[in-house]
């Protein structure tokens, strides 16, 4: 464990509605200390800083340049995380970055490559495997509790609107993202898989809307990733976040509505009513800032986790494209980064 003089100082970039969950994560770190925000609008940060009580930063190039910032959380757009985290850790600061790391595989395995020549710790927020019930999930898969994997289900159904879907990338890209990387945490990654996407109501947006694909694991077992925004599961029991494992001795359910649901505060569905979901942010935060940084532990989720959900996600635009089925090729760290260099 490391000797540590003095806490571990954060700066949160963009403040949109996920940087609340970061700022509450934040505050029950042992070792963390939040220092500044930033954010491109000045109202924004002026607001944010007044209320969270700490240093706004008026420009991305101040806040790097801050010798006392030790680390950023990065929940800005995702079309600013790539330049973002790749100067953040060229001026010697280590990075959280929200999902999706960046719009392209070609951008995560810059981002990797550059976390390697600085030795900066570059670590997602794949939030959803810090979720208790995905912990045990993992701990009765790897224990036999459940027998075989059998089969697997990981699904999302929310009906997005046009006008929300056109701030996102498509229901692979954004809520499938989720998915893909519980399902490799939990199973491993597919050995292969086929997809088919489609629009059913929308008109304006050019976009998958319904996303399902069919994966086979390396045990034989076979799952299916689905995301829908097509329509809302008006169910007693929603299959709105659901995940299902089912094995030859047991099953495990794993859904954000089976625990506490409470109106937390104004703001998205999610964040807005599943303790669940705003409790993961709790994990990965205190992983990041107390395992990781303070104690020097390996992260849970690295860069290979994330650039392997792009390497997924290409292979599943592929299938869907070419109607193909893929057999899926697990490739090393620096064979990801060569492949998209």
């Amino acid at each position: 464990m490391r000797n540590l003089t003095r806490k571990i100082r954060v700066a949160i970039v963009g403040l949109g509605e996920v940087s609340l969950n970061h700022y509450n994560a934040l505050k029950n770190t042992k070792y963390g200390e939040l220092a500044g925000v930033f954010s491109h609008s000045k109202d924004r940060v002026e607001e944010i800083a007044k209320a969270w009580e700490t240093k706004p930063y008026y420009s991305f190039r101040e806040l790097i340049n801050d010798p006392s910032i030790d680390a950023l959380i990065i929940c800005s757009a995702d079309e600013h995380h790539h330049d973002q985290a790749v100067e953040a850790m060229r001026a010697g600061k280590h990075v959280l970055v929200e999902k999706p790391l960046a719009l392209s595989a070609r951008e995560v395995a810059d981002m990797a490559r550059v976390s390697i020549e600085t030795n900066r710790v570059l670590m997602p927020v794949h939030n959803y495997i810090f979720r208790p019930k995905v912990k045990r999930a993992k701990e009765l898969i790897k224990s036999g509790a459940i027998g075989e994997p059998t089969y697997a289900l990981f699904i999302v159904t929310q009906r997005l609107s046009e006008e929300v879907a056109r701030r996102h990338h498509g229901a692979l890209f954004t809520q499938s993202y989720h998915s893909i990387y519980t399902s490799n945490y939990l199973l491993g990654p597919p050995i292969e898989f086929q997809a088919m996407w489609g629009t059913l109501t929308y008109r304006k947006v050019k976009s998958d809307e319904v996303f399902v694909a069919t994966l086979r694991y390396r045990n034989g077992a076979l799952g299916n990733i689905v995301a829908n925004w097509a329509a809302d599961d008006l169910s007693s029991y929603p299959f709105m976040w659901l995940d299902k494992i089912i094995g030859t001795k047991g099953t495990i359910t794993i859904n954000s509505f089976d625990d506490v649901v409470s109106s937390l505060q104004a703001g998205s569905f999610m964040m807005g009513k599943t303790v669940d979901y705003v409790e993961s942010f709790k994990g990965v935060v205190g992983h990041f800032i107390d395992d990781v940084l303070a104690e020097g532990h390996k992260p849970e989720q690295s860069i290979y986790d994330a650039l392997l959900v792009h390497d997924i996600i290409e292979g599943l635009k592929e299938s869907a494209e070419s109607g193909r089925r893929i057999k899926y090729e697990l490739l090393s760290l620096e064979q990801l980064i060569d492949k998209y260099s």
